[in-house]
C-alpha cells in the first residue's frame, strides 16, 4: 500500500484487525471516557461488536534516490512468543509480500526499530539452521544509543524481556556486526533524520522526513491509536514511563498540528497517514480519503 508524504512510503502489513479491548491498551479510556470520542464512532478503528480498537502491525518502507530504509520489523516467524498465542511460531507471508511489493530483503540498506519492543524488532532476524541469522544482509541496523543501552542493562536482570525478543531478534544484529549504534538525532542522508520522543521506552525516537516539498513523521508507538489524536494525555498500557510519554505526545501533536505534514505511526490501521488538526483546545485529524 503507497501512502502519502515525501520521497515513497510503502506500508507492508503481517497483521491488522482488532486488537485490545480500549481501556486494555488505554488504561484511562474506560467506557464512559471512550464512548465521549469520535474515535469510538469510527468503525475504521473501533469494532464494537468485540470491543477492541482495530490496530495494524506494519512495516514501512522509505524509497529515496540514495537508501531503501525499513522501518520497524513487526513480529516475525518462528518466534517463541508462549505468552501471545497470536504471535507464537508464527508462520506468515511477510518476506513474500515485501519482495511483492518491489524490496525484497536484499534491497533494504537500513533497517530502524523506532525503539526495541517484541512487536517492532520481529523481522530483524530468520530462523535458518536453527540460528537466528540477519534478514536484511546488506543492511545497517540503526537503534538509538539510550535505547540500547537500557535494554542491554534489563536484558542483564532477565532473560526474558520482551518475551525473549532481546536474543532472538536484537542480540544476533549486534553479533553479526550489522547494528550502527546512532545518537536520537541522527541523519542518515539529508531530508531524513531521528527525532527523540521518550516516554513510550527510554530511547524511543521518531523518523522525520522531509523532501522540500512535503514533510512526515514515522512516530512509531509515540502514538497507538487514532483516538490518542483527540486524548494525547492517555498512555498505553506498555509505555514505561506513560506521563513523559503523554508529554512527548502532546509536544509532538502541538508542533505538527495544522502544519500539513503528514503522521504515521506504527499501528494505525488503513488508511495509516494522517493529517493533525486543530489547536491545545482540541485536536483532530484528517485522512487521505477525506
Amino acid at each position: 500500500m503507497k501512502l502519502p508524504g515525501p520521497f515513497s512510503i510503502t506500508r507492508v502489513v503481517e497483521t491488522e484487525g482488532p486488537s485490545f479491548a480500549p481501556d486494555f491498551l488505554l488504561p484511562d479510556a474506560v467506557p464512559d471516557a471512550f464512548a465521549q470520542t469520535d474515535a469510538s464512532r469510527d468503525p475504521r478503528f473501533y469494532d464494537a461488536a468485540s470491543n477492541k480498537l482495530v490496530m495494524g502491525f506494519y512495516a514501512l518502507i522509505i524509497r529515496t534516490e540514495r537508501n531503501v530504509i525499513l522501518v520497524d520489523t513487526c513480529v516475525g516467524n518462528d518466534k517463541e512468543r508462549p505468552m501471545r498465542p497470536d504471535w507464537h511460531r508464527r508462520n506468515g507471508s511477510f518476506l513474500t509480500d515485501l519482495a511483492a511489493s518491489g524490496c525484497p530483503a536484499e534491497s533494504v540498506t537500513h533497517v530502524l526499530c523506532t525503539h526495541l519492543h517484541v512487536d517492532h524488532v520481529g523481522w530483524n532476524t530468520r530462523l535458518i539452521g536453527g540460528r537466528w541469522v540477519p534478514t536484511f544482509p546488506n543492511a545497517k541496523y540503526l537503534m538509538a544509543r539510550t535505547e540500547v543501552d537500557h535494554w542491554q542493562e534489563v536484558r542483564r536482570r532477565d532473560a526474558n524481556v520482551n518475551h525473549g525478543s532481546w536474543d532472538d531478534s536484537v542480540q544476533p544484529i549486534l553479533d553479526a556486526g550489522l547494528a550502527v549504534i546512532v545518537d536520537s538525532d541522527y541523519e542518515i542522508e539529508p531530508g531524513i533524520h531521528l527525532m527523540p520522543a521518550p516516554g513510550h521506552t527510554p530511547g524511543n525516537v521518531i523518523l522525520c522526513l522531509d523532501d522540500g516539498k512535503q514533510r512526515a513523521y514515522l512516530v512509531g508507538d509515540t502514538i497507538h491509536h487514532p483516538v490518542q489524536i483527540e486524548r494525547p494525555q492517555w498512555s498505553s498500557r506498555f509505555c514505561a514511563d506513560p506521563q513523559l510519554a503523554a508529554t512527548t505526545r502532546i509536544a509532538f501533536i502541538e508542533r505538527v498540528a495544522e502544519s500539513g505534514a503528514w503522521v504515521l505511526p506504527a499501528h494505525f490501521p488503513r488508511p495509516t497517514a494522517v493529517q493533525i488538526t486543530g489547536d491545545a483546545g482540541g485536536f483532530g485529524f484528517t485522512t487521505p480519503q477525506t
